[in-house]
């Protein structure tokens, strides 16, 4: 009785001990998926019953909060069987994008899951709700009119502290440049600045952790309007303004209108249909107009209004090609013009392009160069397993679908490594070699076989390693067991033979057992990663043979290790893959 007694005062003191919320973790596991030079951090969701798409997917992740429609555009491109986003059902299961990744940023990343700790933190400030009343969005609001009407002038202190309150009493809105006709919002009163603990909510030393977002700059606000059910407008994927957008990640507005405040006269209206407003991160905007009947004085007061502007005429049915030209050219990019390349283990690798250019220019890290290609179908797509493998080597390839958009935008996906097609022997010894290739290579092979053959007027027997060609016919292979006129007498008989000597180096003998079995083969084959002309591609030239048997499959005798996004491409193109495994190569 004691003890049970004592087992239940120690079960209860368990459950009801305080815990310690900053040493207290939890762990969720994600996916990584890559997509146009990034590895994306995924969190697997299974929709249930009366999730709909723009609740459940900005309740979720960076991408959605900084750039809602490349959110939508990364969701369709990692989540093919989604035809449509409006119709998700109750049980499907998807993949929602959170956040880009640089390769290498987290542990397992580049086993396509992570476990990541985290904690629940619990202290929003939801007390000032009720210093807040709720408002409908009407046509032609925006949140820097609706903030300056109740806290004062655009730019001016109390201004920014209203605008601050908003982001605390409305967390569900991560983009204020965003705000729907009909949305629920709601606006601080002015009279909480009456309280006595408001200062306080605005001193930096004890700003809570959570609020870090809080001092970013606002920028001049889009007018509110009527979000499309898909982003099947003018910035989908392969819109050339849209493209050069994703090419430079900056944020692109060609839609509706972008208001300049100027100080003692009427905002300023931007028509962004007729002026389409590209914003790099590092403030640069470039003004495209495209109407040419713009007028100067237009374009005068946009720049004289904003900072680090740089005008971009093109005509309206302007080309990928010329937006592109016209973009760097305004940029000042200087375009690289020798192919990319790089060496991985004997491995040469070679990456062309309609442009290349430095990536700090995009985003501020320096190192990378990026690989602009244009395609003209979505079957010319760099393959996952090569783009992921480049950037490896700080490479990002860029595809842009000039020709006919895909129904279902999905990059070419090639199937994970399958170990059945990938063969590793031991190459360090030639006896081990010959036996473990033929082996390999689906031909019979008998070591120490005896035969019988006349020499000098007696019949001799000996011992010898028999493999079986193609046509049924016998090689024998000889690793220095005959001497003097033992090779040419067994030769009379009928056989085929070919002697490895110890000084033979390994090539010498692959090259010997493939002529004696009269294979057609090349040395130090070239591989083309994807599907299109050879100017935007990518050349992998391999250390070793090719054998192309008429009739039988290709197979690549790789003299160097292979990375594994170079064996699932090979696969892909079916090619077996036997790896020489000279121990001195592989450490």
């Amino acid at each position: 009785m004691v003890r049970s007694c004592l087992l239940v005062i120690i079960l209860l003191a368990l459950l009801f001990a305080p815990v310690k919320t900053n040493g207290a973790f939890l762990y969720k596991s994600y996916t990584i998926r890559y997509d146009r030079g990034w590895d994306i951090l995924c969190d697997p969701y299974v929709v249930q019953k009366y999730d709909w798409v723009l609740k459940l997917f900005k309740q979720k992740g960076e991408i959605a909060h900084e750039d809602f429609p490349e959110f939508l555009r990364i969701f369709k491109r990692i989540n093919p069987h989604i035809s449509d986003i409006n119709t998700i059902r109750p049980g499907q299961y998807i993949m929602i994008p959170l956040r880009k990744l640089r390769q290498g940023t987290l542990p397992g990343q580049s086993t396509g899951i992570v476990t990541i700790p985290f904690v629940t933190i619990s202290n929003k400030p939801e007390t000032l709700k009720t210093h807040s009343a709720e408002y409908e969005v009407h046509e032609g609001d925006c949140v820097s009119i609706l903030i300056s009407r109740r806290f004062g002038a655009y730019g001016s202190k109390p201004y920014h502290e209203g605008i601050k309150l908003f982001k605390l009493i409305n967390p569900d809105i991560e983009d204020l440049d965003r705000i729907l006709v009909g949305q629920m919002i709601r606006l601080p009163d002015p009279a909480i600045r009456n309280q006595p603990w408001y200062p306080s909510l605005f001193d930096r030393s004890v700003a809570s952790t959570d609020n870090s977002s809080l001092d970013s700059s606002i920028h001049p606000e889009i007018e509110a309007s009527e979000l499309p059910a898909s982003d099947n407008g003018k910035d989908e994927p392969g819109s050339p303004l849209a493209e050069a957008a994703l090419i430079l990640n900056a944020k692109l507005y060609n839609k509706g209108a972008y208001y300049l405040p100027r100080p003692g006269r009427e905002d300023f209206r931007i028509d962004l249909a007729r002026m389409p407003l590209l914003e790099l991160k590092d403030g640069t905007r470039i003004l495209l107009p495209n109407d040419p009947n713009s007028r100067e004085p237009e374009v005068d007061i946009i720049i004289s209004a904003l900072d680090n502007v740089k005008v971009v005429r093109l005509a309206a049915d302007a080309s990928v090609e010329q937006v592109f030209n016209a973009v760097f050219e305004s940029l000042g990019i200087t375009l690289l013009t020798s192919p990319l390349s790089f060496s991985d283990h004997g491995v040469e690798v070679e990456s062309r392009g309609k442009w290349i250019i430095a990536e700090p220019l995009a985003t501020g890290e320096p190192g990378r160069k990026v690989c602009i290609s244009l395609i003209d179908h979505p079957g010319q797509h760099m393959p996952d397993s090569i783009a992921r493998y480049l950037e490896q080597h700080d490479i990002v390839v860029k595809d842009v679908l000039i020709g006919p958009k895909e129904t279902n935008p999905n990059p070419t996906s090639i199937p994970s490594r399958n170990d059945e097609n990938v063969v590793t022997i031991d190459a360090s010894d030639q006896r081990t070699l010959v036996n473990d290739l033929l082996t390999a290579m689906g031909y019979r092979y008998a070591p120490n076989v005896s035969i019988t053959f006349p020499y000098a007027a007696i019949q001799v027997q000996a011992v010898s390693n028999l493999v079986t060609k193609r046509n049924g016919s016998p090689l024998l292979i000889d690793f220095g067991d005959f001497y003097g006129d033992a090779v040419a007498a067994i030769k009379k008989t009928g056989f085929d033979i070919i002697q490895v000597k110890n000084e033979d180096p390994l090539d010498t003998v692959i090259r010997k057992l493939l002529d004696a079995l009269g294979l057609p083969y090349s040395n130090n084959p070239t591989f083309w990663a994807a599907d299109r002309p050879t100017a935007y591609n990518t050349a992998l030239t391999i250390p070793g043979f090719l054998v192309a048997e008429v009739g039988g499959p290709k197979v690549l005798l790789a003299d160097v290790p292979l990375n594994d996004g170079v064996i699932q491409l090979l696969m892909h193109q079916g090619v077996k893959v036997i790896m020489l495994g000279m121990p001195e190569k592989y450490s």
